[in-house]
């Protein structure tokens, strides 16, 4: 059978959509399949951590994300009426984007909008029946919304299907953890408080014994007083349905009742808020409401042969944070340039085991320490800002990955594997206006060479063969004429953040980790590593 796509992609949530458009940034081909008629309108994930909007800002995507999103700036806890704390979510000035809040409607709209612009549709109501693999492909069984079957064949899937993934039950994967017995309800839903806009709220009550016993999270949403609030389901019945496997799972919000049993509405949210919250409110405008257990599980590989699970197929955890879309986002990110690699011929096969060796570490570690903070009501002891960037997910690196090369330089800089730093400050001579380096990647769907000197002589001895994107930073103005594209780092910020041990290389994978770092007398040899890494 001849392969009809490069790609299927089951599943067109956020980490489906955004596999299926990095895909077409990278040139593959794919089909973007999904058993759902339509969108749900609900707000089931809604944090937007800074790392995922930088990974959008690259694909051309952060202007349209940050018009649409509510800034969040910090949170405010109490207990028993008291208030305990007060957070900031303030990061360092060179990291571009903040913390943002997006009902994951929204996010799909945006992401499947530029997907339709790359001519990408979703195919609704389309379901994975089953699949079978082979050394040269993948052969799937499709349900279309009239009942008609296909049967495609094609040269890689990726189960981007959610906490009950058809891809991941045909792999055979374990999904090993479980659930806690605490049941919770979450309504979308206005509140007419004077808190201050753009904080969460964290209200809980404690027992003789010093434990939580009751509980009301609030998460700003856009729109005037517009929340998503979570809370503990009372002892009496009011709306409890079965566990479906974790707060973000499509199934947790798009059954409605089940076994007969209603789901919460306003007047259930209302006693709770009326018990908690640290001002009077009354509820109004309740959008859509749900009960739910939070799960906590991980798969044991993110992959195998030809099929690859990413996001709610691969981990699902606490809600703790708002990781659990970012993440899956960012697996999808990582793995589509891989793909993309492959199928141009560029790399060999053996680069997609690179997708597991990166990617679930992450995975385990959100998953751990989420359940951590649930279990004890507490994060992990770092100091404040690191706890913040990690929440911020820019502490999310690949150094002990099999594709990270030699280090250079000083070892607390960017190394291969680390996040490849934005900064501000790079001109040219003919631009009036600054510069920051997401400005100049963006739109570069590759990787990019960065090679950084004081003296243009140095540059021109290292520009590479064609076919590498190469741009250069230096420190000062020049009268030569560039052989390739010329950054001045005007304002000292790149030396600053890159921390270049003399005239420096950078390779810049195209997910925005560094791949290689090296001196530009080694130039040859270290794109050669690098180039060996990528198979």
């Amino acid at each position: 059978m001849t392969h009809a796509t490069d790609v299927l992609i089951v599943g067109a949530g956020p980490v489906g959509l955004s596999a299926a458009a990095e895909l077409h940034r990278h040139g593959a081909d794919c089909r973007l399949v999904d058993r759902l008629p339509a969108r749900l309108p609900y707000a089931k994930a809604v944090g937007i951590q800074p790392r995922t909007i930088e990974i959008w800002d690259r694909m051309g995507l952060a202007r349209a994300v940050v018009e649409q999103a509510m800034p969040l700036r910090g949170q405010l806890s109490y207990v028993d009426g008291r208030q305990t704390g007060r957070v900031e979510l303030t990061l360092p000035p060179e990291v571009p984007y903040g913390f943002a809040a997006l009902p994951q409607y929204e996010v799909e709209r945006i992401v499947e909008e530029y997907l339709n612009g790359l001519g990408t549709a979703v195919e609704r109501g389309t379901e994975l029946l089953s699949f079978t693999q082979d050394a040269d492909g993948v052969t799937a069984r499709l349900r279309s919304a009239s009942g008609a079957e296909e049967e495609l064949r094609v040269r890689y899937l990726v189960g981007c299907d959610g906490a009950h993934s058809t891809v991941r039950a045909g792999l055979g994967l374990d999904f090993a953890g479980g659930a806690f017995t605490e049941e919770y309800m979450l309504g979308d839903v206005v509140a007419d408080w004077d808190l201050p806009a753009g904080y969460a709220v964290r209200s809980e009550h404690r027992g003789a014994d010093g434990a939580t016993d009751d509980l009301l999270v609030c998460i700003p949403l856009p729109g005037p007083g517009r929340y998503r609030m979570s809370m503990r389901v009372p002892p009496e019945p009011s709306g409890v349905t079965e566990d479906t496997g974790g707060p973000e799972d499509p199934a947790a919000v798009a059954h409605g009742p089940l076994s007969g049993r209603r789901l919460p509405e306003l007047p259930d949210l209302q006693a709770v808020v009326d018990r908690l919250a640290p001002r009077p409110a009354t509820l109004s405008q309740l959008r859509w409401s749900s009960v739910f257990r939070i799960g906590h599980r991980i798969v044991d590989r993110y992959g195998e042969g030809r099929v690859f699970v990413a996001g709610d197929a691969a981990h699902i955890h606490p809600p703790i944070g708002a990781q659990g879309m970012n993440t899956g986002i960012q697996d999808a990110c990582n793995l589509a340039w891989k793909l993309a690699l492959v199928l141009r011929g560029e790399a060999g096969p053996a680069l997609l085991s690179s997708y597991d060796a990166e990617r679930r570490p992450v995975g385990e570690e959100v998953v751990g320490r989420t359940v951590r903070h649930t279990v004890h009501g507490t994060a992990d002891p770092d100091d404040p800002r690191t706890a913040l960037l990690r929440e911020a997910q820019l502490l999310v690196g690949y150094r002990d990955g099999p594709l990270a090369t030699a280090a250079h330089g000083p070892a607390d800089a960017p190394q291969p594997g680390d996040r490849a730093p934005d900064c501000a400050g790079l001109t040219t001579p003919v631009a009036a206006y600054p510069l920051r380096l997401l400005d100049i990647l963006r739109g570069r769907p590759d990787h990019v060479v960065l090679l950084y000197a004081a003296d243009p002589t140095d540059v021109i001895k290292a520009v590479l063969a064609p076919g590498w994107d190469v741009l250069a930073v230096r420190t000062e103005d020049g009268t030569h004429v560039p052989l390739v594209p010329e950054y001045l780092d005007t304002g000292g910020e790149f030396a600053r953040l890159y921390r270049p041990d003399g005239p420096t290389g950078f390779v810049v994978r195209p997910d925005g980790y560094l791949g290689a770092r090296f001196p530009l007398t080694d130039t040859e040899t270290a794109l050669a590593d690098y180039c060996e890494a990528l198979g």
